[in-house]
């Protein structure tokens, strides 16, 4: 979540990555059901260099038909309205901003290439599912989920350009944004897609970009965009065994795997082109995959024989294991589930109550003000805080409710068995116990902290699947914020 601090600064920030009034008009008409194609080409025409691209991109070979087309209404047709917005606020924002590197700041020409790059991947994941998905939204979330590296470049100048280094697993470069301005490149990226005016569900899919998927098997259109920059590294990066090791779950068997690395490259040049990039080096997919594989298994090789030769420390190393598997579901700090496993029990439980029609709650709770608590007394004492907290929800949680953090001094409790009534009973419960005892107490200092909690039930509406009822949860803890914090939403209003 943005901090204040960097919420300020971002809206004071002149130099923000921004886009020409045309294509925010385009936004806005794109999202209006009613809106007719002709408003929506008067507004791109006036672009002639964007006009001459779109319709040079709708004639190759990739999207040509029978005959060529003319126009930019013949363009839009073909491309589709959403990939249009899509392709002409990517094209406006590179132009705007540059797609070269510029001494001691971010590299541009390395950021078009990777964020074309993954857009082409997530779409090419997506259409190669069994499921039929909405590509071209996927393309724009997929394309615009490193926005927010231009706006850090643009507040922190130089000084960015020294978080990032010469990183490029992204995992580690959110690692170095959060320590270094307190929040990562996808929630900014969230922040600024929402000053566009973009949906909810892109600027969804942008802020968890850099997630994993909860599942293995079926992949949602946010979980393509969280693999596509993954997959992005695979081609651009040297030795990439370690990005393959990481997504190699979701890829299928090795010759999609490969088939879809290659359906990637022989899209690049053509989207490059447009944005005058150059398009990164083409590689051999089978071979890398093969390389990736050998240098997988030489590690796993290696680790066998260190086994072998320390057959007395086997206990030490089942003992490992154990404390690894503990690390995967739960968080390190509190000892509460973590993000990853809270989606999959909450995936289950929802499967469960809407299969059997029985009761069940989600409560969403953010401590206040938290990073005042670590500005005016340490991260010591707000890890403390955040332990103290965890304790006292493990402590109130009946038989059968989940507990975890889902981030920051975010967490969930959910409630297998209640309505939406019970559940808030316990919300405010669980405040008036923060309000009753500090969380923390060092020499003369106690900390009191409160909590805005939102509530959502099946009961209390009509979710669909899981996402949509975490999402109402989610939106109700910010009507609580947004309200005066300290207090409960579980419907429009807060208690």
């Amino acid at each position: 979540m943005i901090n204040d601090t960097l919420r300020e600064s971002l809206a004071a920030c002149h130099e923000l990555p921004s886009l020409p009034s045309a294509v925010l008009k385009v936004i806005e008409l794109a999202q209006n059901p009613d809106a007719r194609l002709q408003s929506i080409i008067e507004a791109l025409q006036h672009d002639s260099a964007l006009t001459a691209r779109l319709i040079s991109l709708a004639n190759t070979v990739y999207y040509a038909q029978s005959r060529s087309v003319e126009t930019l209404r013949e363009a839009v047709e073909r491309l589709g309205m959403e990939l249009t917005v899509s392709l002409a606020l990517g094209f406006s924002l590179a132009r705007s901003y540059g797609n070269r590197a510029k001494p001691e700041r971010l590299d541009l020409h390395y950021y078009w290439q990777r964020s074309l790059t993954s857009a082409i991947a997530a779409q090419e994941l997506a259409r190669s599912l069994p499921r039929k998905l909405d590509t071209d939204s996927i393309f724009t979330a997929a394309l615009l989920q490193d926005i927010g590296m231009l706006a850090l470049d643009a507040i922190e100048g130089p000084a960015y350009a020294e978080i990032v280094g010469d990183l490029h697993c992204h995992d580690d470069v959110c690692l170095r944004e959060r320590g270094g301005v307190g929040a990562d490149h996808s929630e900014v990226g969230a922040w600024l897609a929402a000053n566009w005016g973009l949906s909810r569900r892109c600027r969804d899919w942008i802020r968890r970009s850099h997630d994993y998927p909860a599942q293995m098997h079926i992949l949602s259109g946010g979980e393509c965009v969280m693999l596509s920059g993954r997959l992005a590294d695979l081609l651009l990066t040297p030795n990439s065994e370690r990005t393959l090791s990481m997504i190699e779950p979701w890829l299928g068997e090795a010759d999609k795997r490969a088939a879809l690395l290659e359906s990637i490259q022989a899209r690049l040049p053509t989207i490059a082109d447009m944005f005058d990039v150059t398009p990164p080096e083409r590689v051999d997919a089978d071979h890398l995959l093969f390389e990736g594989k050998k240098a997988l298994l030489k590690r796993t090789l290696h680790l066998h024989q260190q086994v072998d030769q320390q057959q007395n420390e086997l206990k030490r190393q089942r003992k490992l294991n154990a404390r690894l598997d503990r690390a995967v579901r739960l968080d390190t700090l509190t000892g509460l589930y973590n993000r990853q496993s809270l989606t999959r029990l909450f995936m289950a439980h929802f499967a469960k109550a809407q299969r059997e029609a029985l009761p069940l709650a989600l409560v969403f709770i953010d401590l206040d003000h938290f990073k005042r608590i670590n500005d005016e007394h340490g991260h010591h004492h707000g890890d403390m805080a955040l332990k103290s907290f965890a304790a006292l929800l493990s402590q109130m949680s009946q038989s059968g409710m989940v507990a975890g953090r889902f981030g920051g001094e975010e967490f969930i409790a959910i409630l297998p068995g209640h309505n939406l009534e019970s559940a808030t009973r316990f919300a405010n419960r669980l405040c008036a116990n923060l309000r009753a005892k500090p969380l923390v107490r060092y020499d003369e200092t106690v900390l009191f902290v409160t909590a805005s909690i939102g509530v959502a039930s099946l009961d209390g509406g009509d979710f669909a699947k899981p996402d949509e009822m975490l999402r109402t949860a989610d939106q109700r803890m910010y009507l609580s914020k947004r309200g005066g914090r300290d207090r409960v939403t579980s419907g429009r209003s807060a208690s």
